[in-house]
């Protein structure tokens, strides 16, 4: 009987086990809580009747009531086996006979459970395969031996390129914005040509190609300094919420690298997970010791904050400091930063709303006014008739309208 007491008591540890893993698991995928939720109880529920067998086992293995049993032939629990579907173990338990029936349908729902979210954990673990680009490839063909030759002139656009997380090497974009150059000069000499032939352009108009391609190669030349700055800006709008789920995890004390794990696991951090990504591929694939890998990405991360933290997590990580005390005051700092963004931002809303009346309300009446007065006195301005000033109006209203929705949504904070 002390076996079947040991048998139970493995059982109730590799529960306890399986309860630690689902809740490490719901803190990365909060999409799935009630599919969590729900296998967490029905261990809890198995858990309480392993223990509610307990004092009957104890019974049965003391001597005295041993020879009761022996007398009366009658026993208060039951052996019974199992294969566990999820580690293909074969595990032997005793329980109350009166319990067999809802311990094996609790049985049946955790370990079903557990199959699902080792399938969901295979699932997330795949790498992410970026198939590569035709046109760089294509590019790279013609214009690689010029690119690697142009490479060392453009040092901040490579640094760029990393920020932006632009997956392309600098040769590579070079020979894009090369290739894109040549193909947007040759679309402006057809453009011409065919302006030409109908009579429809001049000589003067030669210099459509090369301002199509001098257009291109800007373009080419700003995008990453663009794009690095809108993911600086999305890091700032992530990072006091993920640094609350991180001070939250930290507070079950596991390895500082699974909580990294678990916020890179998570869709509701995009960007910042792409940059923990980065501090566990130099972990897995360079094999540096997290506090470098921290500092490693902390030089290249283009949002200082993140930078900041990640230091900041190096240091307290080598010293031996309380991690969750950490990431808690940085949290905080985050959120006041946070919520004063806000602020600015609702400030800065009502400054425009003031502008947008004055300049889109109140002088657009102001001038149909006196086009009207101007109508009736047969005036004119500049040489140009009413209906025409009235035209050049609502083109005037219409496009700074549009100025305003652009600059008014650049400065809009995600929610």
């Amino acid at each position: 009987m002390l076996e079947d007491l040991k048998k139970n008591l493995e059982q109730e540890k590799k529960i306890v086990a399986d309860m630690r893993a689902i809740q490490i698991g719901m803190q990365s995928d909060a999409s799935h809580a009630d599919f969590y939720n729900s296998s967490l109880k029905s261990l809890a529920e198995q858990l309480l009747l392993l223990n509610k067998a307990v004092p009957d086992l104890l019974k049965e293995s003391s001597p005295i009531a041993g020879e009761s049993l022996a007398a009366t032939k009658k026993k208060a629990t039951v052996r019974m086996s199992y294969v566990s579907p999820s580690t293909k173990e074969k595990r032997f338990i005793s329980i109350n006979k009166e319990d067999k029936k809802e311990f094996l349908k609790k049985l049946k729902l955790s370990e079903g459970a557990l199959v699902g979210i080792s399938k969901m954990k295979a699932k997330d673990s795949v790498a992410e395969v970026v198939k590569p680009s035709a046109y760089a490839k294509i590019s790279n063909k013609f214009f690689r031996n010029t690119s690697d030759k142009m490479s060392s002139q453009f040092d901040s656009l490579s640094k760029d390129l990393k920020k932006a997380n632009i997956r392309f090497l600098l040769s590579s974009y070079l020979s894009m914005a090369i290739m894109t150059m040549f193909i947007a000069f040759i679309f402006g000499i057809v453009i011409f040509a065919v302006l030409m032939a109908f009579s429809l352009s001049n000589w003067m108009y030669f210099v459509l190609p090369f301002g199509l391609a001098g257009l291109a190669l800007a373009a080419f030349y700003l995008y990453p300094a663009s794009a690095a700055s809108s993911v600086q800006k999305n890091i700032s709008q992530e990072l006091p919420f993920a640094t609350i789920h991180m001070a939250a995890i930290a507070g079950s004390d596991i390895e500082p690298t699974k909580i990294f794990k678990i916020i890179a696991m998570s869709k509701e951090y995009v960007n910042i997970g792409r940059e923990i990504k980065k501090v566990l591929t130099q972990i897995d694939v360079y094999g540096y010791d997290l506090v470098t890998s921290l500092k490693n990405v902390a030089l290249r991360t283009s949002n200082k904050k993140l930078a900041e933290l990640f230091s900041g997590l190096a240091t307290n990580i080598s010293t031996g400091g309380a991690l969750k005390n950490y990431l808690e005051k940085k949290a905080e700092n985050f959120l006041m930063d946070y919520r004063l963004e806000r602020q600015k931002y609702s400030n800065l809303a009502g400054t425009f709303m003031d502008v947008y009346i004055s300049i889109l309300i109140a002088a657009p009446l102001v001038l149909m006014m006196m086009f009207i007065v101007m109508n009736v006195a047969g005036l004119g301005m500049g040489g140009l008739s009413i209906t025409t000033l009235l035209t050049l109006s609502v083109i005037g209203v219409a496009v700074v309208n549009v100025i305003f929705i652009v600059v008014l949504n650049m400065k809009q904070p995600k929610v």
